[in-house]
């Protein structure tokens, strides 16, 4: 055991290097110099027998082989970093908390909902970060991530919030102007407005007839941004398929009218994930246990 704790110089040279990409913001985080932290890395590297960075002249990237150990190098210090906090501050949640989420997600419950938890905990610092791009929990530091839909990476935890259920919508003026659709067939006649994801419109699936069926609706504006829809439908533009969650208010004061619920698919299951499940630090639980509670009344 000694000698890993005389190997803690040259493990955090690494996982800094590695997280800030460069010897000399590793450097300035350690408080000490650039080339320090380049011999404590190719020490490891030494003691190890392999590579574990291809340096160049504006970049460090990881080998194959670095990029497994850093993964459980970083977990073990985060773990490490998680017991400290829990002894020093009496298990009181405090510290960096960082957030990944979808941006329709982030900006219709997170960003709401924040603030409340940041009231309850208020030496809690938050670094939200809003992509619909998949993220690598442990290589981009990511404490708490929450999905919409199936998860591929059966390696991380997850905290089952709820579910995001479908809702066809548009505003009392367009459906007015244009009539009201009694089936998913007749979807075909309105101009929908869909979603667009790698470059594609999400085709819209319904249970008709004990069975479900993809119906081919088009329109003439299409978005990958659940508020540029929201936005086009309130507008009085066509027909958009949205999660409940977001279109919620404008259902409330009837700016927008919710059509043929009874065809629909469930829609998205959520989940808060995390990489492990042990040592997990108080600030992470208490947002765990927040966003269980909030998304409670949120989620259907």
């Amino acid at each position: 055991m000694l000698t890993i704790y005389n190997q803690l110089p040259e493990l955090l040279a690494f996982v800094e290097s590695v997280e800030l990409n460069s010897f000399s913001a590793a450097a300035r985080m350690l408080g000490t110099t650039p080339s320090a932290i380049s011999k404590r890395v190719a020490k490891l590297e030494e003691r190890l027998g392999i590579r574990l960075l291809q340096r160049t002249t504006r970049s460090l990237n990881l080998t194959t082989e670095g990029a497994t150990y850093y993964e459980q190098v970083a977990r073990l210090l985060r773990e490490l970093e998680a017991a400290d906090q829990s002894i020093s501050a009496g298990g009181k949640p405090k510290g960096k908390l960082t957030i990944s989420a979808s941006l329709d997600f982030g900006q219709w419950l997170l960003v709401q909902s924040i603030p409340q938890f940041m009231t309850l905990y208020p030496e809690i610092e938050v670094d939200l970060r809003l992509s619909d791009h998949l993220v690598d929990l442990v290589l981009e530091g990511i404490d708490v991530a929450i999905r919409l839909g199936d998860l591929e990476d059966s390696s991380l935890i997850r905290t089952h919030l709820g579910q995001a259920s479908f809702a066809l919508c548009a505003s009392p003026r367009y459906l007015n102007e244009h009539g009201r659709p009694h089936s998913p067939h007749e979807l075909l006649q309105y101009n929908c407005l869909c979603y667009v994801f790698n470059g594609r419109p999400v085709c819209w699936d319904f249970f008709i007839d004990q069975r479900w069926e993809t119906v081919a609706v088009s329109g003439t504006f299409n978005a990958d941004n659940g508020g540029a829809l929201l936005n086009a439908a309130v507008a009085g533009l066509g027909i958009t398929r949205l999660c409940l969650f977001q279109i919620q208010k404008e259902i409330e004061e009837q700016q927008l009218e919710v059509l043929l619920s009874d065809y629909l698919q469930p829609g998205f299951t959520v989940h808060a994930l995390v990489t492990h499940q042990r040592h997990l630090s108080p600030r992470v639980r208490a947002f765990l246990d927040f966003l269980k509670m909030h998304c409670k009344s949120a989620l259907f």
